[in-house]
């Protein structure tokens, strides 16, 4: 298992997804419905070797790319104060691949960290997710 594939499941395994997951290399894919997966890749933000992003993609097997999305850890995270005397007024979280041998630069993503992470996966994920008319009861179609 690699870097990336631990932390992916690391964030998935706290979601709602994390039963009907699968993780191929650096990718997780989530299936949705019968025709609907999520695929959810970490991703470059313009410094090759930065990993800043998780890119989450909807497919639908028969048609294609229906939406994606990027949360970038920045937005998500904020920046975070560190023991690092280089980094004075914080860092904003990304994934650094030194030559090989990713890890998470100078912040190590803590439990809560994953779970806000998991919690935007789910918000995202949930859209294309149909509704569970059982806690809805009242609620027709038109």
């Amino acid at each position: 298992m690699n870097f990336f594939e631990q932390e992916l499941r690391k964030i998935i395994g706290q979601s709602t997804a994390a039963a009907d997951a699968s993780y191929v290399g650096r990718s997780c894919f989530v299936r949705l419905n019968p025709d609907l997966r999520a695929k959810l890749t970490f991703i470059t933000m313009g410094i090759a070797s930065h990993y800043e992003a998780l890119k989450m993609t909807i497919l639908n097997r028969k048609e294609g790319e229906v939406d994606n999305t990027v949360l970038r850890f920045s937005d998500l995270l904020g920046k975070k104060q560190v023991m690092n005397p280089n980094f004075k007024s914080g860092i904003f979280p990304y994934i650094w691949d030194d030559h090989g041998s990713p890890m998470w630069y100078v912040y190590q993503l803590k439990q809560e960290d994953y779970q806000l992470l998991a919690e935007s996966v789910d918000e995202y994920l949930q859209v294309f997710q149909p509704p569970n008319f059982a806690e809805h009861p009242g609620q027709q179609m038109y």
